[in-house]
């Protein structure tokens, strides 16, 4: 990674998810009777734990209304916006939640995997898509995580963020 982007994750407040994608592998699965659950990472919990103990805020911004996306944020301890329908949207709340915190564009990571999350990834000082994101993420994103979405992505990136905050 060049020092230019190490530098602009060393400025990083904020850290905003998409769910579906990015805290999961992007499956959806039901049993017999018809429950949905998904499969998320303890590793990208514990990481955006311990961004939030050194005060950096982590936020989901989700297309998807669902109770799952309600319980596990809850469970990390994270607020969240669900039913978010287009792109345009999720950038009006990212705007929004950072206009009320006092945070400028430079100060935010925005991690998605698909198109809607685009105009998310390129107001971010840093725009990252994870590995098995679409490809018009990856050519606007910042960086590519090395991981895929739901495989501990998040905690590459939480991971990078407190390194970069140490230099």
């Amino acid at each position: 990674m060049n020092k230019e982007l190490k530098d602009k994750f060393a400025k990083i407040s904020l850290l905003a998810l998409d769910f579906d994608g990015v805290l999961t592998d992007g499956y959806v699965h039901f049993d017999q009777n018809g429950k949905e659950t998904v499969r998320c990472s303890r590793k990208d919990s514990l990481g955006t734990n311990m961004l939030q103990k050194k005060g950096i805020r982590v936020i989901v911004v989700s297309k998807e209304t669902n109770p799952i996306v309600s319980n596990r944020c809850r469970k990390m301890g994270i607020k969240c916006w669900q039913g978010v329908d287009t792109g345009d949207n999720k950038l009006d709340v990212l705007r929004r939640y950072a206009s009320e915190h006092g945070l400028v564009s430079e100060e935010i990571c925005f991690v998605g995997d698909d198109v809607n999350d685009i105009p998310c990834i390129k107001l971010a000082g840093v725009g990252v898509t994870v590995a098995d994101g679409h490809e018009e993420n990856k050519n606007v994103a910042n960086y590519v995580t090395s991981r895929n979405g739901g495989c501990h992505a998040v905690r590459e990136v939480c991971d990078l963020i407190l390194f970069c905050r140490k230099k």
